[in-house]
């Protein structure tokens, strides 16, 4: 029976706007959207939403309830549900964040890495969780003043365009470079971009 409701799900997730709509739940996840209100955040059509918000419930990835004339819609508080979701990674508005802070993060001449770390990093993340992102600088471009409010800059940014909060935790090569502290925390986690050498 699991492999059926992963099979519709995936069906449903395929057709046009659905990763964007679920994005959008999964950034607001304390939010109840009426229809109007998921389709204009999103930026998907109002007709594609309501069809998708029924799919959605029938998949039990959505929460639906009636306010007056309007329905009230809401992601998921079941931990199976959001655990299949984190599986399809494109679902996932953090992993989306972080990705476009690393993006960013990239067109700075002094920025070596970026390592995601924290629930994000494990993958045991909810929706509305912050984004622990090690930004690796090079110090001898750059003093660590600098790095941090460009990086924190770049996550402002994304918090206002995705509403997901992204924390960035600057780190000199050097640092990266000693032996044991947070530079042995950081040296085994996930790389989500890397300055060629």
């Amino acid at each position: 029976m699991k492999s059926l409701i992963n099979q519709e799900l995936l069906a449903v997730l395929a057709r046009r706007g659905r990763i964007e709509l679920i994005r959008t739940l999964k950034s607001f996840p304390d939010k109840d959207f009426t229809i109007n209100e998921l389709s204009r955040v999103s930026g998907i059509p109002t007709m594609t939403t309501w069809r998708a918000v029924s799919e959605f419930k029938s998949t039990g990835i959505v929460k639906v309830r009636n306010v007056g004339n309007a329905k009230a819609v809401k992601i998921t508080r079941d931990q199976g549900k959001l655990r299949l979701l984190r599986l399809i990674e494109d679902t996932d508005p953090q992993k989306a964040a972080a990705k476009e802070f690393a993006s960013s993060v990239s067109e700075l001449e002094w920025s070596v890495q970026c390592r995601l770390f924290g629930s994000i990093g494990r993958g045991e993340h909810l929706p509305g969780e912050e984004v622990d992102i090690a930004v690796v600088f090079d110090d001898q471009v750059v003093s660590e003043h600098e790095a941090k409010a460009a990086a924190q800059a770049i996550a402002s940014e994304i918090r206002e365009e995705t509403n997901v909060a992204v924390v960035p935790l600057c780190v000199s090569v050097r640092d990266m470079g000693r032996k044991g502290g947070l530079a042995s925390e950081l040296r085994d986690k996930e790389i989500i971009w890397s300055r060629e050498a």
